[in-house]
């Protein structure tokens, strides 16, 4: 009714109807907003700022509410917007809600402290906003800003803490033990604190779990504070205890992936392995799926901002990411179509119309932009059988920098050649420039979306900068295009291994052997893969057969002989581990991972000496593994040399730390949207 009643100009009746809504059902959202454009509409500015701002603070279902976007035009048009800071802050707020570009909410935010240059909470704002585009530099000098204006604001203590955590747990610390003295009852900073003492060296994970008791003494009801307890105290060893919380987490937010696949974990190492199995499973493919969703969201967003400033290049390259992981997104489809009709390719357009079409028949704008586009009639480009031969001699010497600019030149002369494209990605990857590989594989698959070579090179790729939920759907589609190949499975197995996916990773590497029983590295795999899942004695056999492929190709494949010897130290069999370890030094004598091996052997004989010189070898060979320098430092004790006993150790929480800092970064990449500002704590 208030709708209706302002469609038809009469705005005191849609302002009563609307105050009525809002009193049946104040978690309405929509309803402020409607009501803040109606006071626009009878000239009260500040009456419609404040119902602007309680929407904003109403918890938010998914999305934005309907019409947020007539609000923030109503808005931006009012005249008094240019004289109020508040108001810009409003704006930047709402346009953040409707998924605006950051640019346009932080030239909102730029405004409102141009206007109020103490505005401590648009400061703040600002900061968040710098979080959300993964600008941690700006995020952090916005926050200190904040604070310099107003020390005693404790969000802005808080969110400056929680995204310091990955880079100086110290000040972390220090900043969110502040944030909770000035606001006790600041739930998020209280978890974050929490966050951050697992992150610092001084405090560690005994202080975390003490904290997390706190904030669930607090609030019984906290799904993600029950998970980080769980997490936590799998950490230190108590994984029975760890189960209750962890099935808290999972029963209170069932679609939380991540809960389900550390339960999973947690319950597989208590002895329930089939029921855990099953929640790794499920959980990896929730926390899959999301990440995919988030990501596809952004680049969305970044698109369709690119598309807006006339950068078409990189627009289209941007739907093109989206459409490689989600080909079946009417959306992404729909704006590639606008990107390249733009641009002036017009066969292109139209073919991108029809696909948004064939994913969602309903769509009138894709109807009519294919209505007025050409229809395309593209030809592939027919390679010189010859020139193939002799660029690909190039790939048999392997002389990839070399062949790069070759490559390049074919083609520009032969830009539709799905093998020219596919042959520069792989020149690219083998030099490890992995994001001009990527661009040149993705162009040769839109070429031909059946090349299995390319899918499996783009997978390695994606595999290298960490991307593992797109590097898979690469394996899996190289599998499908190439079914006989053997090395796609093995592919699969080494992502799976990686993640600690085991039941996956074995059912991989056993297609990869039974497509190749000759394939020793995926003999090694197996053997791997079953050792993690308790099947000693199949893991065994799996090490001896890639063992005994070796050795009659006169090889030099240590890695199970590493593997084997590994296994026989955990066994307690130091014989047979010295035995394994030192066949693998004679096969290479870099093996950094069997001197490391001969050394556990060594150590566990009383033989300190001996394992204290091999463990140094080892080191000298890499010295970026820090289990290397614990073992070290253990040893070191042992002899007494108590000095160099503590430097070990520093080295050891260094690169410990380095390594965690670098998966916390490779993580927040696939979630970008940390939660510093809201409610739900910073994972």
């Amino acid at each position: 009714r208030a709708l209706a009643y302002r469609d038809a100009n009469d705005l005191e009746s849609a302002s009563r109807m609307l105050q009525r809504a809002i009193a049946i059902q104040p978690q309405f959202q929509a309803g402020y907003f409607d009501l803040g454009v109606v006071f626009l509409r009878l000239s009260d500015f500040p009456h419609a700022l404040g119902q602007f701002e309680a929407g904003l603070n109403v918890p938010a279902a998914a999305g934005p509410p309907p019409d947020l976007d007539l609000a923030v035009r109503e808005l931006g048009a009012a005249t008094g917007l240019s004289r109020s800071a508040e108001a810009h802050a409003i704006l930047a707020r709402m346009l953040g809600l409707a998924g605006a570009d950051s640019k346009a909410v932080l030239a909102e935010l730029h405004e409102a402290v141009r206007l109020r240059p103490d505005f401590a909470e648009a400061y703040n704002q600002t900061g968040l906003v710098h979080l959300q585009a993964g600008d941690d530099a700006q995020a952090i000098a916005a926050f200190r800003q904040a604070i310099q204006i107003r020390p005693d604001y404790a969000d802005a203590h808080a969110n400056l803490g929680a995204t310091l955590t990955p880079t100086d747990a110290g000040e972390s610390v220090r900043e969110l033990q502040k944030a909770v003295e000035l606001q006790p009852g600041l739930l998020k900073a209280q978890f974050n604190l929490a966050i951050a003492y697992g992150s610092s060296p001084r405090y560690g994970p005994a202080k975390e779990i003490e904290q997390l008791r706190k904030v669930l003494a607090m609030d019984a009801n906290h799904p993600r504070a029950e998970f980080a307890l769980g997490k936590a105290l799998v950490r230190s060893g108590k994984v029975q205890e760890a189960v209750p919380h962890l099935e808290r987490a999972v029963k209170a937010e069932p679609q939380f992936g991540e809960a389900q696949y550390q339960l999973g974990l947690a319950l597989a190492r208590t002895g329930r392995g089939e029921e855990g199995a099953e929640l790794v499973r499920k959980g990896r493919a929730m926390v899959a799926a999301s990440q995919s969703q988030q990501l596809a969201a952004l680049d969305l967003a970044e698109g369709k901002a690119a598309l807006a400033r006339g950068e078409y290049d990189h627009a289209a390259g941007v739907f093109r990411r989206v459409l490689r992981e989600h080909p079946g997104l009417a959306e992404a489809h729909y704006q590639l179509g606008v990107t390249l009709d733009r641009r002036g390719d017009h066969p292109g357009a139209a073919a991108s119309y029809r696909a948004a079409l064939a994913a969602d028949p309903g769509r009138q704008d894709a109807q009519q932009a294919l209505a007025r586009a050409v229809e395309p009639a593209p030809a592939l480009a027919a390679d010189d059988p010859q020139r193939v031969a002799e660029l690909e001699s190039y790939f048999r010497e392997r002389k990839f920098s070399a062949v790069q600019p070759l490559l390049e030149a074919y083609v520009r002369e032969l830009p539709s050649s799905t093998w020219g494209w596919y042959a520069l990605g792989y020149s690219l990857f083998a030099q490890q420039k992995i994001g001009e590989s990527i661009s040149a594989l993705a162009k040769s698959l839109s070429l031909d979306v059946t090349n299995a070579e390319a899918h499996k090179v783009l997978g390695r790729d994606l595999m290298m900068i960490g991307r593992f939920d797109a590097a898979q759907k690469e394996f899996e589609l190289a599998e499908k295009y190439d079914p006989k190949s053997a090395e796609n499975p093995f592919n699969l197995g080494r992502l799976y291994s990686i993640q600690d996916l085991w039941a996956p990773a074995r059912a991989a590497f056993e297609r990869a052997v039974g497509r190749d029983g000759a394939y020793m590295e995926a003999y090694d795999g197996l053997g791997f893969a079953l050792e993690a899942l308790g099947e000693d004695e199949g893991a065994v056999a799996a090490y001896r057969k890639a063992i005994q492929l070796n050795e009659e190709r006169k090889a030099d494949f240590a890695a199970p002989y590493i593997n084997l010897a590994a296994f026989y130290n955990r066994a307690g069999r130091t014989g047979e581990a010295l035995e394994y370890a030192r066949q693998a030094i004679a096969i290479n004598a870099k093996a950094d991972r069997a001197y490391f091996q001969l050394a556990r052997a060594h150590e566990r004989r009383g033989e300190l000496e001996t394992a204290l010189d091999a463990l140094t070898k080892a080191t000298s060979l890499n010295s970026r593994v820090s289990s290397y320098y614990y073992s070290l430092a253990t040893i070191y004790r042992r002899l007494g040399k108590q000095q160099e006993s503590r430097d070990a150790m520093e080295t050891f929480a260094r690169l410990d730390r380095e390594s965690n800092e670098l998966e916390q970064k490779r993580r927040e990449s696939l979630h970008p949207a940390r939660q510093a500002g809201g409610d739900r704590p910073n994972e």
